[in-house]
């Protein structure tokens, strides 16, 4: 019965005449969904991955896209004010010149706007991304693999909205490396953009991708300079000079144009008009006798084009060096006019030596006056000519910019007449104050004379220098015991102007040393027999003659002779008495004081005794200077304590082995043992023979003395 009813409802379901509805319906829903499951997953895709990959993009009349206007390097602190499609600053870039800055300006050629762009470059070999264009984050993003067969391209993004007809630019952080070669290279660009589609207000966005050939020049840089060839010309007579102007940058030069506009000093120029530049009559020291322009065309990069002219120095121009000003005109790598004015100099020979002359007489090139006191200050003045000079006139005075230097000494001295080959030396005495010390100063010595009826003059410039002194003095000598340590204390004041640095003190070849062994070597029994401790009558730290670092010698076996475990130098201070002992800085007017170990002197009889001591100390110019400080100490007798090392026990004074002194103690020991029990037996044989005592009593009774 159910199956009779399943099929009539079967043939109710699928008459005839309701096919073709029932068809048409599921058509629309089949359609719908499709078109659903299309837009869910073309949302899907605009998602997860970047744009389609681009094929060859056409640029023809029915392209609709981003299109390559210019691409050129700029600065980078000006990509973001005034660089623009319509005022483009084109940098030069040569090769090595590191991070750049490099601009892609495009136009958008499509009906709609463009937004979200991003942009990879593709380097040509000898660049390399960096900075922003380099963000491994944002690279991630993107496989330039899948679009362009390349692993070195650089990343620049677009954030605003570019209207139909618009114009941006993406700005490329490139690294110009040391490889990289000037010319012209054929790279691409990889374009991603989102554009607006479909009715308004619906805001569908599609995104696309395009690829875009563009013009990457590395266009060199013109480094212009100048020098001339010609260092040294003669004063008074007219002597050719060549000017270079050279390109010293990675791309040519064009259109070059040289002008001189100075020579001699700053400041003055020449009319063009006459093709010779001469200064003003009142200061002319430099003539220029030919022309001062010149059309020097192409120069090439590292290469250069000269400028010949003939120039007339004047005689007081003698001895000096003149400058020579050029202004270059010329067109950059990128063919913008550029000009430039450079500096350089020439010298001017000086004239032969007068028949006078003035010379500083001393050990140093220049003088050097010690502040606070009175330096002198020799100089000679010498007759080098052929001809007698006569009314000899010779002024020394101090520099006019320094009041705190004077001379004190004689200022002014007259010569009647010196001849041929003769020579005076004059001496005076100088001051200069303690505030001028490590500070230059200066002399000018002058000296006007006749010569061949003519009255001449001749200067000389002394420069000196000033510096104080240091001077270290020895104050305060005594013996002082630190413990059980004797130490060997003192003073050190510094009585001169400035600071001695870096001062180290220490016993330098000091008599009392001498003294100190001779001492000990008196308290020595003798030279074979020393005590286990050392030599003669030494602790087992001091030893015979030192401390157990200190000097003297022998072995730590006693019948090997004398000395103490660890032999050394000699002497009982040892090295300890000898290191230096850092002070520090010695100021003046302030007393530093030092204490020396020293052991050994509390065996030295009272009394004075002469020592000497090495001062090491550096000047204001860090250049270490030494001093050797004689003084006389005076040495008591010795504290006594039973504590430490500085007594000898009663063994040690014993002038025999410590091993046979035991021995000898054992053997009298051993003795006196016989000894008594030998007396105990006759004592109690005693009492055995006696009448009055049986052997019981004998036996019990204590043995009485």
């Amino acid at each position: 019965m159910l199956q009779t009813s399943s099929s009539k409802t079967f043939h109710i379901v699928f008459r005839r005449d309701l096919v073709p509805k029932i068809a048409s319906v599921a058509l629309i829903v089949m359609l719908f969904a499709s078109s659903i499951s299309v837009i869910s997953a073309s949302a899907q895709v605009m998602q997860e991955n970047d744009c389609s990959p681009p094929l060859t993009t056409t640029i023809d009349s029915n392209y609709q896209g981003p299109v390559v206007v210019d691409a050129y390097w700029v600065d980078q602190g000006v990509v973001d004010t005034s660089v623009s499609a319509t005022n483009p600053i084109k940098k030069e870039v040569g090769p090595g010149e590191g991070a750049e800055v490099f601009a892609v300006v495009l136009n958008n050629r499509g009906d709609n706007p463009l937004n979200s762009v991003t942009a990879y470059l593709n380097l040509p070999a000898g660049f390399a991304a960096t900075g922003e264009s380099k963000i491994p984050q944002l690279l991630q993003q993107y496989n330039p693999a899948s679009k362009v067969a390349t692993s070195n391209f650089a990343l620049a993004s677009y954030y605003g909205q570019v209207a139909a007809g618009g114009t941006f630019i993406l700005f490329f952080d490139v690294d110009v490396l040391d490889s990289a070669k000037v010319g012209t290279f054929g790279t691409n660009l990889v374009v991603n953009y989102k554009i607006g589609v479909g009715a308004a207000g619906f805001g569908v966005q599609s995104c696309t991708s395009a690829l875009l050939e563009v013009p990457f020049v590395l266009p060199g840089k013109v480094i212009m300079d100048i020098s001339t060839d010609t260092k040294t010309i003669t004063a008074a007579q007219a002597d050719p000079m060549t000017i270079t102007v050279l390109n010293k940058g990675s791309a040519p030069a064009t259109g070059v144009v040289a002008t001189i506009t100075n020579l001699g000093q700053k400041g003055n120029s020449g009319s063009g008009s006459t093709g010779t530049l001469t200064l003003s009559s009142t200061t002319t020291n430099l003539v220029n006798l030919g022309a001062n322009q010149f059309n020097l065309g192409v120069i090439p990069a590292n290469s250069s084009a000269p400028i010949s002219i003939t120039v007339f120095p004047a005689t007081s121009a003698a001895g000096q060096t003149q400058d020579v000003s050029v202004s270059l005109v010329y067109e950059n790598a990128w063919g913008k006019q550029l000009t430039t004015q450079l500096d350089t100099g020439i010298f001017i020979a000086p004239v032969p030596p007068q028949s006078l002359s003035l010379a500083y007489a001393g050990n140093n090139t220049s003088p050097v006056i010690t502040s606070g006191n009175l330096s002198n200050l020799n100089f000679v003045v010498s007759n080098n000519g052929t001809n007698t000079a006569s009314n000899v006139v010779i002024s020394l005075v101090p520099s006019a910019s320094s009041t705190s230097v004077s001379v004190v000494g004689q200022s002014t001295w007259s010569i009647p007449t010196l001849a041929p080959g003769e020579q005076r030396i004059l001496s005076t005495s100088v001051f200069a104050a303690n505030s001028l010390i490590d500070t230059p100063t200066s002399f000018t010595l002058t000296a006007n004379y006749v010569s061949q009826g003519q009255t001449n003059t001749n200067s000389l410039t002394l420069g000196a220098f000033v510096i104080g002194d240091v001077k270290p003095q020895l104050y305060g000598l005594a013996v002082n015991y630190v413990g059980n340590t004797p130490n060997l204390a003192g003073s050190l004041l510094n009585q001169g102007s400035t600071t001695g640095l870096y001062t180290t003190v220490q016993l330098y070849k000091s008599p009392i040393l001498q003294d100190i062994r001779a001492a000990r070597m008196a308290n020595m029994t003798g030279n074979g027999t020393g005590s286990y401790n050392g030599g003669g009558s030494g602790s087992y730290n001091g030893g015979g003659s030192g401390s157990y670092n200190g000097g003297g010698s022998g072995s730590s076996v006693a019948w090997m002779g004398s000395g103490r475990t660890r032999g050394g130098g000699g002497m009982g201070a040892g090295s300890q008495a000898m290191a230096p002992q850092f002070l520090g800085d010695l100021t003046p007017d302030s007393p530093i004081p030092f204490s020396i170990p020293l052991n050994g002197i509390n065996s030295l009889q009272p009394g004075s005794y002469p020592v000497s001591f090495k001062v090491v100390y550096a000047d204001d110019l860090k250049i270490q200077h030494f001093v050797v400080l004689n003084g006389t100490v005076s040495v008591g007798r010795a504290p006594q304590t039973n504590t430490g090392h500085t007594h000898d026990s009663i063994l040690d004074q014993i002038p025999i082995p410590l091993p046979v002194l035991i021995g000898i103690i054992i053997a009298a020991i051993a003795v006196v043992i016989v000894i008594r029990r030998r007396k105990s037996k006759k004592q109690k044989m005693k009492m055995l023979t006696g009448s009055d005592t049986d052997i019981v009593t004998a036996l019990d009774s204590p043995i009485k003395k």
